[in-house]
């Protein structure tokens, strides 16, 4: 019992902690606002909001909830979604291309309106049109992944 004991000792001073250091100002709910979409595509905000609520529980320690009973409001921007043609030719005129995104999100206390967390991230997705791939299928693998980096993006050794 004692070894065990000495040899946890130089963990608990290495600095590390495990989870969100938010839950220690008293953050642990919070209200997820529609995204915003900034770019001229369509309706690409809606995948990415309920793809957050998805990943927040994953990978934080906070849990969703409405905005009148949130400790904190997290709002995502999107600011740019560029698309590439990575190969054209033959009958389709895109076979393989590329969706960038870049967006801001940002994590406020709900009650004094200081922000906790401000990150800027980005994300590239692929599709190829001979494997099934579509651009749609691109916007919901960027989704997925924003959704994850955003919830990642709350730590803040990030």
């Amino acid at each position: 019992m004692r070894l065990a004991t000495l040899l946890l000792l130089p963990l608990a001073g290495c600095g590390y902690t495990a989870g969100l250091d938010l839950s220690r100002e008293g953050i642990r709910t919070v209200a997820v606002e529609v995204t915003a979409n900034e770019t001229f595509r369509q309706r690409i905000e809606i995948p990415l909001t309920t793809e957050l609520y998805a990943a927040l529980p994953i990978h934080t320690q906070l849990t969703p909830t409405s905005a009148d009973v949130a400790d904190a409001i997290l709002t995502v921007e999107i600011g740019e979604v560029s698309g590439r043609s990575l190969i054209r030719g033959g009958i389709d005129p895109v076979r393989e291309g590329a969706l960038i995104y870049s967006v801001r999100a940002v994590l406020r206390n709900r009650r004094t309106g200081a922000i906790l967390r401000d990150r800027r991230l980005h994300d590239r997705a692929e599709f190829r049109a001979p494997i099934g791939e579509t651009e749609q299928s691109a916007v919901r693998e960027a989704s997925a992944d924003l959704a994850r980096k955003i919830a990642l993006a709350l730590e803040p050794d990030f």
